[in-house]
């Protein structure tokens, strides 16, 4: 009996075309591939016509979702081509490797256990084992990159590349590539790492029973790292005993779409790749010199509108063979196409590059996976909206724009926020403008992992609809604060689902009758507001929000005059920032009955001796701004406020609150601009500097015009003031016809 081992780097293009010689070479009558066995099942589907990578088994505990595990496999992926070869010649093609049924059950075992262990180690002893443990496991995963280091490479990828695979003698290839690990695993192979072993252990199972099945010539294809294990095989009795009592879980496995992004290293995925676009190109041409790759190149840059001809890509070709020619290569690599195409095509800057990056060296790829493939009903519904809402996931992340006025808009709208609430989050509202707020934006970005949480949601119901209803339903049971109820119905009503906004608004009633924190009522006005007038869009009940809305408006002015006084700088800050959103959220309702009722409170505050020194500041500045007060009282105010009897602290504090938002009264204003500007005139050295600090703070939102003309004013002393007329000469009767042209103008009815 033959077992060829042929230890590969995933998603190597090189590692690809060597397996297929291999296996042409061989001739096996079985192929067994690292993989998760649960999975031997889901293969036949890798040859179907709509099959396209880069996809990914996802495999997860039927009881728990969450954990879960993805293995990608793209174009290029040695795995995949042998799988496509056993497929395609008939031949038996199984995964090996540990049944996730085990792995995952040993994740959760060790995570039980995980709290424990840390607290029982001892710190200073540990510490230079833990850092041992950290290095051998950096290296038995990347074992690439520590032999590219010693050879002097910098990138581990160009490296293999150059020395594995531009080869024309794969078996050879293999036998020196087996040999370099076990070199490697003689002196950095974790003897503790028990799940490690175990793997290999049921790796070495899967190859007895293909011998025992009667097998003569068996293929192996796996990472590299575990070839030397399977090579020389233990006693059968050393690897059960490794095996024995292993925990179990119920897995469930399908394909899904997986992303050229998630290919990446950076993605997180530990066997990922820099460069997957780039690895495409080189399985589909690699016979290329570099002037394909550099005609794409230009292609991106053109439609970029950057000046690029057929010189540049002639002396990028040339560039990059002079450097294969200086640096000893059999090929340019990645670093010399990118050297030739930011010397020739960039004139030395690098930026450009980066788009480069995006759209050709890692691509913006995303797979497809046939309909029929293992699916729960979830997915299904999920899939079927997609199609009739023609919606498409897409890797690059891009914005949508919906007019809700639209049945087809409304309906993607509709479907984007019903994902929200589940945590499925593909999309994320950017903006909203336009006549009405019909108009909405969206950022969709699309991960692979999104599957996950839809899967997981999978036990709310069985369509998008259902899942939605219920998971509110279960959430609405776990909230007791009115504030929280409220930040959940700003987000059901633009889901459309009625059946749970009822029950929002049945337990916002309750909570609103026993709330006695203003500002907590306070903070719930407002989203109220913003649903009322979002509501009109999305065709809700108006009578259930403005029945709420009622109720709390009334209950927070209630309690707001006493919530004004006996608080200290900050509680007053807070509680003037709140008083300032209900004031524009009154101007946004424009009702004449929430209107009059708020001011007359406002007017109860600013007459209450005890009501803050900030917030009477700014109450005043609102009711001047509205016409409540008067240009005489107004004055009489600051005067009382400003008094040299006052401790200039609370003078200083009443005056933060008054000039928030107030430029334009200081700038027409002369009779407050000069009641201000004699109280700072009046102050001592030591209390103006004790003062500067808060009188600083008060400008600060002040436009940059604003505060000139203010600083035009200060220069001049005082206000400015006109000189008087003389009645004599003035013609009131030509003055006033004037008039009608100036309101014209100013759009004064």
């Amino acid at each position: 009996m033959n077992v060829h081992i042929f230890g590969i780097r995933h998603h190597g293009p090189g590692s690809a075309r060597n397996v297929l010689r291999a296996l042409e070479a061989t001739q096996p009558d079985i192929i067994l591939v690292e993989g998760p066995p649960e999975g031997s099942e889901l293969l036949h589907w890798v040859n179907h016509r709509d099959m396209k990578p880069p996809v990914a088994l996802l495999a997860h505990a039927k009881d728990d979702p969450k954990r879960a595990v993805f293995y990608p496999f793209t174009l290029f992926s040695p795995e995949w081509q042998a799988i496509q070869y056993g497929l395609k010649n008939k031949i038996p093609t199984e995964f090996m490797d540990m049944p996730l049924s085990q792995k995952l059950a040993l994740a959760a075992a060790r995570e039980a256990t995980a709290a424990a262990e840390m607290a029982s180690e001892e710190a200073n002893s540990e510490e230079e084992k833990e850092t041992k443990k950290e290095t051998i496991a950096e290296i038995r995963r990347q074992p690439i990159a520590y032999l590219a280091e010693i050879a002097g490479f910098e990138n581990a990828e160009e490296w293999w590349e150059q020395n594995f695979e531009m080869g024309s003698h794969p078996l050879e290839v293999f036998a020196v590539i087996n040999e370099a690990m076990a070199a490697l695993r003689e002196h950095f192979m974790d003897a503790d790492n028990l799940e490690e072993l175990q793997r290999e252990a049921f790796m070495r199972r899967s190859i007895r029973a293909a011998q025992k099945a009667g097998h003569q010539s068996i293929a192996v294809i796996c990472g590299a790292w575990h070839g030397p294990a399977l090579t020389e095989m233990p006693a059968q009795k050393a690897d059960n005993d490794l095996l024995k009592g292993l925990p179990k879980m119920k897995v469930e496995m399908t394909w899904i779409p997986w992303t050229n992004n998630r290919l990446m290293t950076r993605s997180g995925y530990g066997a990922g790749i820099e460069s997957p676009g780039y690895y495409e190109h080189n399985w589909k041409y690699p016979d290329d010199d570099s002037s394909r790759w550099l005609t794409l190149a230009a292609r991106i840059f053109r439609n970029r509108q950057k000046d690029i001809s057929a010189a540049h890509i002639i002396e990028g070709v040339k560039l990059a063979q002079s450097l294969v020619t200086l640096r000893n290569l059999q090929k340019p690599g990645l670093s010399e196409l990118n050297e030739a195409v930011q010397t020739v095509m960039c004139m030395g800057d690098p930026e450009p590059l980066v788009l480069l990056d995006k759209e050709l060296i890692v691509g913006q790829k995303i797979g497809e996976v046939p309909s029929g493939t293992p699916r729960s009903p979830l997915q299904v519904d999920f899939e079927k909206q997609l199609k009739s809402l023609r919606l498409k996931i897409k890797e690059a992340d891009h914005e949508i724009s919906l007019d809700l006025r639209k049945p087809n808009d409304l309906k993607k709208s509709i479907l984007l926020n019903r994902l929200q609430l589940l945590g499925i989050n593909w999309g994320s509202l950017s903006h909203r403008a336009g006549k009405g707020t019909f108009k909405e934006t969206w950022r969709l970005y699309w991960q692979p992992e999104l599957l996950i949480e839809l899967i997981e949601k999978a036990v709310y119901g069985n369509t998008i609809l259902a899942a939605a209803r219920n998971f509110v339903k279960e959430k609405i049971q776990e909230l007791d604060k009115l504030d929280q109820i409220v930040l959940l119905l700003n987000k059901v009503i633009p889901a459309e689902l009625p059946d749970a906004t009822q029950f929002l608004i049945k337990k916002m009633d309750v909570l609103a009758a026993s709330t006695t924190d203003t500002l907590t009522l306070m903070q719930t006005v407002l989203p109220l507001v913003d649903l009322q007038k979002y509501g009109n869009v999305r065709q809700t009940d108006q009578g259930m929000i403005e029945f709420i809305l009622r109720s709390v408006f009334y209950r927070m002015i209630v309690g707001l005059p006493v919530s004004c006084g006996g608080i200290n700088d900050e509680q007053a800050q807070q509680t003037g920032g709140l008083i300032r959103e209900i004031q524009q959220a009154v101007q946004l309702l424009n009702q004449t009955t929430y209107a009059e009722d708020w001011y007359e409170v406002l007017e109860k505050i600013l007459a209450n001796d005890a009501t803050a020194p900030f917030i009477r500041g700014l109450v005043l500045k609102i009711l001047y701004e509205v016409k409540r007060v008067e240009d005489t009282e107004t004055a009489q105010h600051f005067s009382v406020a400003l008094s040299e009897n006052n401790d200039p602290a609370v003078s200083a504090q009443w005056l933060e609150g008054f000039l928030h938002g107030a430029a334009m009264v200081l700038i027409l204003d002369n009779k407050i601009w000069n009641i201000l500007f004699n109280w700072v005139s009046g102050l001592e050295d030591e209390v103006f500097e004790d003062l500067l600090p808060l009188l600083r703070r008060s400008f600060a939102d002040y436009s940059s015009v604003e505060k000139a003309k203010l600083g035009e004013k200060v220069k001049k002393g005082g206000a400015i003031i006109s000189k008087k007329t003389n009645n004599e000469t003035l013609n009131v009767e030509h003055s006033l016809r004037v008039v009608p042209v100036l309101k014209h103008l100013m759009n004064i009815k």
